[in-house]
């Protein structure tokens, strides 16, 4: 199977682009993702379609890896200029709130609950993609979706791998040279593993099995960045990073702590989290709350609800070399 990657800009957004990937299909061509609903991105697709000598109307497949603004959200644009058929994660399908405003409120009122000051809360409302982009959203919901399960084997040379984690329906796609990765490997910076409103969801141990699913001596073609050389080895790297993260969150919970506080200790390999604005604030309380709830399951940190949530050292605490791994 061939294919070609378009690189696609994400005006505002610190990425800086998003990779799109052309596949051949047995009725036309498929893209791996599809990218962010503006000006730049649609006439960066259109044009890349137009170098490569493939008409709109040849896009006859679409594999969506998740529902995050910037790989989904100029689906219904495509939608207008060709009728493909759109797949997505059957996790991403029925996991993903129907109402961008109650997910948002969610948000905001649990991350206050867990310390964040509600100027935090409230002002990422407004910068949240699902806020910015929300009409895009509701156009892309409208569309006919296919969902797609687990080791499902598709069209264009395609088998589906459900890989929970970034998202909850997170899904990459193989192939026989490499594996289309998505935000589920980068290969220069760890992705966003975050606290999820969904009962029971951890999203950290979903994502440490799910990289499992890929450590695979194969090539690995990211979402953002450059070809992955060895799957294997960089989910290794993954695998460490989380395993030193949740090190470090034990170590700087030597009194009751908000999650809020944990994330101002965390060293971050941005900066002090001070410095961050207020989109990558909540990211790293996501970050921090994520590790708590792996370490709360593992039975190492326990919670105590009072006017905020408050995490302690459980009274049993192994050795923090040997946190259990999924």
């Amino acid at each position: 199977m061939s294919f070609t990657r378009l690189r696609l800009p994400l005006p505002g957004m610190e990425l800086g682009h998003v990779n799109v990937y052309l596949v051949k299909c047995s009725d036309g061509y498929g893209l791996v993702d599809v990218g962010l609903a503006t000006y730049d991105s649609a006439l960066a697709l259109l044009r890349g379609l137009k170098q490569l000598g493939v008409r709109p109307g040849e896009i006859t497949k679409v594999f969506v890896t998740h529902f995050h603004a910037d790989h989904i959200t100029l689906a219904q644009f495509l939608a207008e200029v060709s009728s493909p058929d759109f797949h997505i994660g059957e996790g991403e399908i029925s996991r993903v709130a129907s109402s961008f405003d109650d997910l948002a409120k969610m948000y905001a009122e649990e991350y206050k609950r867990h310390g964040a000051p509600a100027e935090v809360a409230e002002a990422f409302l407004k910068v949240h993609p699902m806020s910015r982009f929300r009409k895009s959203f509701e156009d892309v919901w409208r569309l006919q979706w296919r969902s797609v399960r687990d080791d499902e084997g598709l069209d264009c040379g395609l088998r589906a791998i459900s890989t929970p984690g970034h998202t909850p329906g997170h899904t990459v796609y193989a192939a026989a040279h490499g594996i289309f990765t998505g935000d589920h490997v980068l290969p220069k910076i760890t992705p966003n593993i975050s606290w999820y409103p969904i009962p029971g969801f951890n999203p950290l141990k979903e994502y440490l099995k799910s990289l499992k699913k890929v450590a695979t001596n194969k090539r690995g073609y990211p979402a953002h960045g450059d070809e992955i050389g060895n799957l294997a080895l960089r989910t290794e790297e993954l695998v460490r990073h989380h395993e030193e993260r949740l090190r470090e969150v034990m170590a700087v919970l030597r009194e009751p702590m908000t999650t809020y506080q944990v994330a101002q200790k965390i060293s971050w390999d941005a900066g002090p989290f001070e410095q961050f604005d207020v989109y990558n604030k909540i990211f790293a309380i996501g970050e921090a709350y994520s590790h708590l709830l792996y370490l709360e399951e593992a039975g190492l940190v326990r919670r105590v609800e009072k006017d905020k949530v408050y995490w302690l050292p459980a009274e049993r605490r192994d050795n923090l070399q040997n946190i259990p791994l999924p």
